[in-house]
């Protein structure tokens, strides 16, 4: 796992708000206050979909309130955004295994999708 159980508790409001109507809600609304866009947090997304895989067609969960925030700043969101953009990097330099029809190197979320799609 990439992130920790309270960023998975919060991103799984925030990324349900992200895609589903009417688009926004309370986590959106404490990220917005911290002066954080919703492209400020892309890699943050892809670590929760990547530890969270939703098993249908919705992602995450809403909420009538957001979980407890877990960074204490913009600055801090920013920073475990980078963070996790380099663990991203370096997940998609490692060989990829199983997959040499697709003739390159992806990501665990990504194999896992290959996977199904190809039926193995």
């Amino acid at each position: 796992m990439i992130l920790t159980r309270e960023e998975i508790a919060f991103l799984d409001v925030y990324c349900h708000e992200g895609t589903e109507p009417p688009f926004g809600g309370p986590a959106t609304d404490v990220m917005t206050s911290l002066g954080v866009g919703n492209g400020d947090t892309l890699n943050l997304q892809w670590a929760y979909l990547r530890d969270q895989p939703p098993t249908g067609p919705t992602i995450g969960n809403s909420g009538k309130v957001a979980p407890p925030l877990p960074w204490a700043n913009r600055d801090a969101v920013l920073r475990r955004d980078a963070e996790i953009a380099a663990t991203r990097d370096e997940l998609q330099r490692a060989p990829s295994i199983g997959l040499s029809r697709q003739g390159g190197q992806v990501d665990d979320a990504r194999k896992a999708i290959s996977t199904r799609r190809d039926g193995e």
